[in-house]
């Protein structure tokens, strides 16, 4: 069996998480939908945050994970229990942080766009903003003043890095990773600092707690990695300089840090070493404080923070979902189709068969050997070509299969196609499953339409 999930096994030919067998929690829920192994998320989290621990003695480390790969009240309510930050972007992540009880000190709205009513609603919750243009400033003024408080802000900033120029980017291997994280748009433009630090010499009623950056999943290569975090500091050392001694009390290095197994089929490239959570944190923390030393500035006391999602979830989820017919064609052209009750829209696939796919395994039939070449097929009127030619068990309708890898990025990416319901989840705690989000019905999905009077 394919085993991107520690828990997850074969017992008697049929697969579990955890302490649940997946072909029953398919007749209890109905499929398709997504499983959450709560076990290995805790673990992961904290793996992360023991591995930046180890290597940062100087201060304190804050895991902020990124909201937006699995946006639920519950896994949420999960990672507020094991002390997590949160970073979030747009009004509806902030609800949902807000809803789940996330202090406010360990929120950050980050993201573009920010208009008057999230920053004042950040700044009277007292989560602390990280500035992607400078239009913020001035809403966050105007907003202090109105409330009588004072706003936490972080600079997100863009470390140019001239000398990895030729590095390709994992995500799109046909630009480099200097030239997209310069293009992509979050961040400040570099031509920008300089006037806002000027701003901010006369602007009390922001308090520059630190500064951010987000390369994203570019690359597993460490030395880039540290390439980035040199690049980094030299802008820190820049704005400590404009700002007379300046130092920030959070450093913030964004995502992008692959999980362990890197079964990632949102990234173009994936096929070479992974390196652990210990060998980020090592290369990160190092390069930042030797780059921190070269300039004098003073590490004692800095807040350090990555801000995990594909590396935190990727692997507590699988997707389940069950044979609901099966056709031959003998004549010309032979195949065998077996569809599903799932569709490429619900997993965030977006037609053609040349992009990566899930691993895949029948759940209910884990042992039986692989006798039978077919086509596995999703639901939509697209072609959904999920996976060809692919080696499977004797299939029948009623059949179980678990695409894993499905917990970062994926769920959130479901669209209604079709005018499909979308799919629900479930949260899988030891021998016992909990809906964390329901099945959407056919009456929610047209829930918004509104038919104008004239047409009645």
């Amino acid at each position: 069996m394919i085993k991107t999930n520690p828990y997850l096994s074969s017992r008697n030919g049929q697969l579990f998480i955890e302490e649940c067998n997946v072909s029953e929690l398919a007749k209890e829920f109905g499929t398709p939908v997504f499983l959450v192994s709560e076990a290995l998320l805790r673990e992961n989290f904290r793996k992360i945050k023991t591995s930046f621990e180890k290597f940062w003695p100087e201060g304190e480390v804050a895991i902020m994970t990124a909201l937006k790969s699995n946006p639920n009240l519950a896994i949420r309510r999960i990672l507020n229990s094991e002390g997590a930050g949160c970073d979030i972007y747009g009004p509806g992540e902030l609800y949902c942080a807000m809803q789940a009880g996330t202090p406010a000190e360990l929120v950050s709205v980050n993201g573009s766009i920010k208009d008057e009513s999230i920053i004042e609603k950040a700044i009277d919750f007292g989560a602390r903003i990280v500035i992607d243009a400078i239009d913020e400033l001035a809403i966050i003024k105007k907003v202090c003043a109105r409330l009588n408080k004072q706003a936490r802000i972080m600079l997100r900033l863009k470390p140019y890095m001239p000398s990895i120029s030729e590095e390709p980017s994992d995500f799109y291997p046909s630009l480099t990773i200097t030239d997209l994280t310069q293009r992509i748009k979050y961040g400040l433009p570099n031509s920008d600092i300089a006037p806002i630090l000027d701003i901010l010499k006369d602007s009390p009623e922001m308090n520059l707690i630190g500064v951010h950056i987000h390369m994203g999943r570019h690359t597993k290569k460490l030395d880039v990695w540290k390439t980035l975090v040199g690049q980094y500091v030299e802008m820190i050392h820049m704005i400590s300089t404009e700002l007379n001694g300046w130092l920030p009390k959070h450093v913030d290095f964004g995502g992008g840090i692959a999980s362990e197994r890197d079964n990632e089929i949102l990234v173009d490239v994936t096929d070479y070493e992974t390196p652990s959570f210990e060998g980020y944190a090592q290369a990160i923390t190092s390069q930042f404080r030797d780059s921190m030393n070269h300039y004098g500035l003073e590490t004692k006391g800095i807040t350090i923070e990555v801000e995990p999602g594909r590396a935190l979830h990727n692997e507590t989820g699988i997707h389940i979902t069950t044979v609901r017919n099966i056709k031959r064609e003998t004549m010309y052209q032979p195949n065998i189709w077996v569809e599903l009750d799932t569709a490429e829209t619900f997993l965030n696939l977006h037609g053609g068969s040349d992009q990566q796919r899930f691993p895949l395994v029948v759940a209910n039939k884990l042992e039986q050997p692989t006798t039978m070449k077919a086509d596995v097929v999703g639901q939509t009127c697209n072609a959904e070509m999920l996976f060809l030619d692919q080696q499977l068990p004797e299939m029948e309708k009623g059949d179980v299969m678990a695409l894993l890898s499905t917990g970062s990025y994926i769920e959130p990416m479901t669209t209604n196609f079709n005018a499909l319901p979308r799919p629900g989840m479930v949260l899988v705690h030891g021998d016992q499953a909990h809906w964390i989000k329901k099945h959407e019905s056919i009456e929610q999905v047209f829930s918004r339409d509104v038919i104008p009077e004239h047409l009645k």
